[in-house]
């Protein structure tokens, strides 16, 4: 079926009564989509031609299509929704080379990955990689640090500021360091945008709280409109649903009727390490030790989209986090495995296994990593842990057939 006929079964769809609405769809899903702009949708149109229609009246014809933000800005906020979201790969990378499509670089898809990193965690940007470097095919690597730093992370209340400093400096330091130098700190995106991103990213998870208020606060401070604020949290309704955007918006419209923003701290100078090589190697040697792994076979897994990303997993989870000595090796994977295994989307699968394994290399028992799992059901539920479980089992059995292959005969 060509695109011409694809358009033309997608505009049967509509109703007399909604035809201007699904028409006005159909020219933004066309832009976004390019060539197949319709494929996804027809295919919907063969389970229920109410819901493709739906699809392309609501999100199409009555958000994206407004006034408030360009459509490069709209697909920005679309790919940082759907990044939160964990387990939406295709509708991702549909979003992603709508993103091209509307006027957007190979910077901007880099930069959401290196904001969903500190915002969401790893593995929400590792497991977006294979998308990227699809959507990305045949460009130009981009190195993380060769941008020019321009965004600032918020500062921190006063109140929470001395609470963190009494119970974690170290969390203060890392959040400087990581967070603001080595995250945002490489990303081309402006300000105001790269602020909006991330507070879309923040609802989307369901984190709205002081961190998406001061996101908020640093995107009108940055030249975003209190209309740009609204047009976000609207669009939220499509792609994180009605209830993150009704939470989204209530945050929003505290900050946007203050007069003026509660007293933050000064931000304060803390001595950082950077990404110096004694960190890195240190990462090396945790990774080493506890999953096998090799911090060069990081960086370069990375290093066709943005090798910066690897190296700064090797330098920070393994060279600043994983390395310390407060909770036992073995314990610690044991909790990494507890945190993924909640989450329960298909971005956190591939870290729990790697995470199962490590806890297995360290001498964690079958009945350990399994108690593990069993203490996290009344927290998350049967359905996920039932995919952990399974995730565990494959895992589990792999390790003993390697033990046995690797014993003398």
């Amino acid at each position: 079926m060509t695109t011409t006929d694809i358009g033309q079964q997608l505009e049967k769809l509509a109703s007399p009564e909604d035809r201007q609405r699904h028409l006005r769809g159909l020219a933004v899903l066309r832009q976004i989509g390019g060539e197949n702009f319709g494929g996804p949708v027809s295919q919907l149109a063969s389970f229920s031609e109410d819901l493709a229609r739906f699809t392309i009246q609501y999100p199409y014809g009555d958000v994206l299509s407004r006034n408030g933000l360009d459509l490069r800005t709209r697909q920005i906020l679309t790919a940082a929704t759907l990044l939160a979201h964990g387990s939406a790969q295709s509708q991702l990378s549909f979003h992603l080379n709508g993103l091209l499509n509307a006027g957007g670089s190979r910077d901007d898809v880099v930069d959401l990955l290196f904001i969903s990193a500190g915002l969401l965690g790893f593995p929400m940007a590792i497991n977006a990689v294979p998308i990227v470097r699809d959507v990305l095919a045949d460009g130009e690597t981009r190195d993380a640090r060769d941008a020019q730093p321009s965004v600032a992370i918020p500062d921190i209340l006063s109140d929470r500021l001395a609470d963190l400093e009494q119970v974690a400096p170290e969390f203060l330091k890392w959040r400087e360091q990581v967070l603001d130098d080595e995250v945002f700190g490489a990303v081309h995106l402006g300000p105001r945008l790269a602020h909006l991103a991330s507070a879309a990213m923040l609802a989307a998870r369901g984190k709205v709280g002081t961190s998406f208020d001061g996101h908020i606060h640093s995107a009108l401070a940055e030249g975003a409109s209190d209309r740009d604020i609204v047009e976000m949290v609207i669009q939220l309704s499509v792609y994180a649903g009605f209830p993150a955007a009704l939470n989204a918006a209530g945050r929003a419209a505290s900050v946007l009727a203050a007069l003026e923003r509660p007293q933050a701290s000064p931000r304060k100078s803390v001595e950082t390490t950077k990404d110096d090589e004694s960190r890195f190697a240190r990462g090396a040697a945790t990774l080493a030790e506890t999953s096998g792994g090799s911090g060069a076979d990081v960086v370069d897994s990375f290093k066709d989209v943005a090798p910066g990303l690897g190296r700064l997993i090797v330098a920070h989870c393994y060279g600043d986090i994983f390395c310390r000595r407060g909770l036992e090796p073995k314990v610690r994977e044991l909790s990494a495995i507890s945190a993924l295994a909640a989450q329960g989307t298909v971005a956190a699968e591939k870290p729990l296994g790697v995470h199962i394994d490590a806890a297995l290399n360290l001498g964690a028992t079958r009945e350990e990593v399994v108690e593990t799992l069993f203490n996290v059901i009344p927290y998350a539920g049967y359905p996920l842990i039932e995919k952990a479980l399974l995730i565990a089992h494959d895992r589990i059995s792999s390790f003993n057939e390697k033990q046995a292959a690797d014993r003398p005969s």
